[in-house]
């Protein structure tokens, strides 16, 4: 039996004391530094969350804080401008103007990824406008791009689709409408069919189809697609050789449904036909055919024998209403039911009761507008020329603002430019009446970094996306000034049409009619 010595008993109870005491240590160490690491973490925390909110905050006040010199969009110099937070975090939808009570805002647009190509700098004039009429010019240096071009993939899908295996028509993708959906860009486009190349030999293609039909698609933010193309079924009357089917479409977004607008031939009384405006409702697929309370003005508005024409309605979705700038000028809003039911809420006159004419209304319709702040809605619009030389058209596309409280025109831009090899790279498809190379807008998106896509067709040849860059300067510029000096009214009937016809004609030094 071995026994232990007194000396090794006190060793080793000193070894074991000794032990104790260094894990008391660690331990004590470990406790010490796990504490300091989750200090580190919370702080680290903090100070990632109130920078953000810091950054935001100096984010928020450089647009409009005057102490920030160059940076300031309003106006130059000025703290006046007043952008409340809701602004910052969607668009509003609602206030109390032409849609009724109540605010809300949206989700901004998502941004189309896609290379921006063919970029043009060019300075953007433009003028805002009074009772009296022009008031304050604002200039602002933008950019355009081309973004994305739908053709030739459109024509080769519609054409794969129309049973013509003489392969003898022509087809080519016009008016490119676009509008986010459920997470997807929804494109309806025209197909149309170029009938009048036939028309003056009379050598007719082998299989006739109308000329214009509408072709739908979903892509993603990419612009890849995610459905299969289709050709929208709508059996528009056939009225005589050339000029049959849709044309022109829009689309818009209201209470939940999905509905693209277009024109079309048709006749109400017997030989009695028009060029109406008609509403499509996709989910039902079915028509939905507007009824103006007391009839169309239009009706009274061309000679005896010339086709009525009703057309270019620009949708705008006030506080989930539908509403349709019907004109500009003189501006007449029309309110809309989802079954069709329509009436004036909005009319301007002067003496003559003057409605349309096609020699002197230069400013027709454009895109959907959409909301940038509430009051104000964005489109853009084109204009119809006649040169005097040849008679033959001349278009341009103008950033158009309108205020829905009250309603009026508040600014309108001089022609969007962009860069001439994209006119050089669409052939003009219509040179027995057109001349210049032009854009044609229908469709439009204000995404998230406020980039203003506006669908276009170049030349009648090309559907195509066009960018225009650091257009929220812009419109920060205009909200200014017309806040600061706020009209009573927009500017007298006929004023706008002068205004545009008199603004080309000194920029293009072109000699257009007025009547």
């Amino acid at each position: 039996m071995s026994t232990v010595s007194g000396s090794e008993k006190m060793s080793e109870d000193r070894c074991r004391a000794k032990c104790t005491a260094m894990l008391a240590i660690r331990w004590h160490m470990f406790r010490v530094c796990l504490s300091i690491a989750i200090v580190a973490m919370a702080a680290t925390m903090a100070f990632t969350y109130f920078s953000s909110r810091n950054l935001e905050r100096v984010d928020s006040k450089s647009v409009y804080d005057s102490d920030l010199g160059p940076v300031n969009r309003g106006l130059r110099g000025s703290n006046e401008i007043n952008l409340d937070r809701s602004y910052w975090s969607g668009r509003k939808t609602g206030g109390g103007g032409g849609g009724g009570g109540g605010s809300k805002t949206r989700p901004l647009d998502p941004v189309i990824q896609a290379v921006e190509r063919q970029c043009h700098d060019f300075a953007m004039g433009g003028y805002l406008f009074n009772e009296h009429g022009r008031h304050s010019m604002v200039t602002e240096d933008l950019v355009t791009c081309l973004v994305h071009s739908f053709s030739p993939y459109v024509e080769q899908e519609a054409a794969r689709r129309f049973l013509d295996p003489a392969r003898e028509n022509v087809y080519f993708a016009n008016s490119p409408a676009i509008l986010w959906n459920r997470g997807e860009l929804v494109l309806v486009s025209r197909i149309w069919l170029d009938r009048e190349k036939y028309e003056p030999k009379n050598d007719w293609p082998s299989n006739h189809f109308a000329d214009n039909w509408l072709y739908m698609q979903r892509f993603d933010d990419r612009l890849q697609p995610v459905s299969n193309g289709s050709i929208l079924g709508i059996p528009a009357p056939k009225q005589w050789w050339v000029g049959d089917g849709p044309i022109e479409p829009r689309l818009v977004e209201v209470q939940g449904r999905l509905l693209v607008t277009f024109n079309s031939a048709m006749a109400f009384k017997q030989n009695r036909p028009i060029d109406y405006t008609i509403m499509w409702d996709i989910d039902q697929n079915a028509p939905v055919i507007p009824h103006i309370e007391g009839g169309t003005p239009m009706v009274n508005a061309t000679d005896k024998d010339d086709m009525p024409r009703d057309k270019h309605w620009m949708a705008l979705v006030d506080n989930d209403r539908l509403f349709f700038v019907h004109n500009l000028d003189p501006l007449r809003v029309l309110h809309c039911t989802l079954a069709g039911f329509c009436k004036f809420v909005h009319r301007e006159t002067d003496r003559t009761r003057f409605i349309f004419s096609d020699a002197r209304s230069h400013l027709r319709g454009g895109t959907p507008f959409v909301l940038y702040r509430w009051p104000y809605y964005v489109s853009v619009a084109h204009t119809t020329m006649y040169k005097k030389t040849n008679h033959h058209r001349y278009y341009t596309a103008h950033v158009v603002v309108l205020s829905v409280r009250p309603y009026r025109v508040v600014y309108i831009s001089n022609d969007i430019q962009i860069h001439p090899k994209l006119y050089r790279m669409a052939p003009m498809v219509r040179d027995r009446y057109i001349d210049e190379g032009f854009i044609f807008p229908v469709g439009l998106v204000l995404d998230r970094d406020y980039n203003l896509d506006i669908g276009v067709h170049v030349n009648d040849y090309s559907s195509v996306l066009i960018r225009v860059k650091k257009f929220r300067n812009l419109m920060e510029r205009v909200i200014a000034v017309d806040i600061q000096r706020p009209p009573i009214r927009g500017p007298p009937v006929g004023y706008l049409n002068q205004h545009i016809h008199d603004l080309l004609v000194n920029l293009t030094h072109i000699d257009m009619v007025h009547e």
